[in-house]
């Protein structure tokens, strides 16, 4: 599974979630350069593939530019976006796409939008192209499309102004079902466990460990969705869940264990939507009291319903609570 994280770490007793935000970059390529920008001081049609949202949010981006391109660029533009099924005789100067992925790039791994750099020059390979990533909540999209058009009137991402061209912005997609909303809130449904221990200690976990996820794989009495698979991997930085024993920690005064997540927060609520990783401390166990506190806090990586019977209880389970 992705094992890229982009969040803080949530402390879970029980359930909660804190969330972490991630940046997402723009990108364009150089296309000619020479003494005079093709869209110096003209009216540039823009043909906008999208919703009738994403046609206004790209209308209301490019406008920034009609108060703005003469100090920036050093010229005028207006940029007009054409109703539905208008076609200039011509064609448009831009065809502005709303698109799921935005194509290659440069050498950023995941663009928000794409533009040509369009310099000075004799002509321009009409229509320039523009993608913007569809599923931005409404001031993402903004800020995306002022971006690329700057790109169009040859910006870069060194220049002015910098609240537009900084090649990096912290970008919200559209509200999506937080964690706890999701029966399965990792981004697959193959997880990795591995164990935070070595020597004889390692071995002790590694069958409380094994019997716990026994009782995972066989559903944990219907809180573990069925297409769910996990196995044992033997490196925890390679894992999605780890499980470390440790003597105190502050998550607990008490013999107990905490449940650590570390998710992406993607539309920027405040929740996680998504975990990307997550560790079972165990504080102050004795060996044969982790198989059930291991399985209690992976359960709780999943929000199928009620938590089943048998790890309701927090008095510790010890030997055979299950099978």
């Amino acid at each position: 599974m992705d094992r890229r994280r982009a969040a803080v770490f949530a402390l879970l007793l029980v359930a909660s979630g804190v969330a972490g935000c991630g940046a997402l970059v723009e990108r364009t390529d150089d296309l000619t350069e020479s003494d005079e920008h093709p869209f110096a001081d003209e009216t540039v049609t823009v043909a906008v593939a999208g919703t009738d949202r994403e046609r206004a949010l790209a209308a209301d981006g490019l406008a920034y530019w009609a108060d703005n391109a003469s100090e920036y660029a050093g010229f005028g533009v207006d940029f007009r976006v054409l109703s539905p099924g208008v076609t200039p005789t011509d064609g448009p100067d831009v065809d502005l796409r709303f698109v799921g992925t935005v194509g290659a790039c440069g050498d950023t791994e995941f663009p928000a939008g794409c533009a040509p750099r369009v310099n000075a020059s004799t002509g321009v390979d009409r229509p320039a192209t523009v993608e913007i990533r569809r599923g931005l909540d409404d001031e993402s999209t903004r800020v995306v499309v002022r971006h690329e058009a700057g790109h169009l009137l040859g910006l870069t991402h060194a220049d002015r102004p910098r609240a537009v061209m900084a090649h990096e912005r912290d970008l919200a997609t559209l509200p999506r079902p937080n964690a706890t909303e999701r029966a399965n809130p990792w981004n697959d449904t193959s997880l990795t466990v591995a164990l935070a221990t070595e020597g004889e200690q390692r071995d002790r976990y590694r069958t409380e460990l094994d019997y716990a996820l026994d009782y995972v794989r066989d559903g944990a009495d219907g809180a573990v969705p069925e297409d769910v698979s996990v196995r044992v991997v033997a490196d925890p930085e390679a894992a999605d869940v780890t499980v470390r024993p440790v003597p105190t920690d502050d998550c607990t005064a008490d013999a107990a264990s905490c449940l650590l997540l570390e998710g992406a927060d993607p539309d920027r609520d405040g929740a996680i939507e998504t975990y990307t990783g997550a560790e079972i401390r165990l504080v102050g166990l004795d060996t044969d009291a982790a198989s059930w506190h291991i399985a209690s806090q992976f359960v709780r990586t999943f929000h199928t319903g009620d938590t089943p019977d048998r790890l309701a209880d927090a008095t510790d389970r010890r030997g055979d609570w299950h099978g």
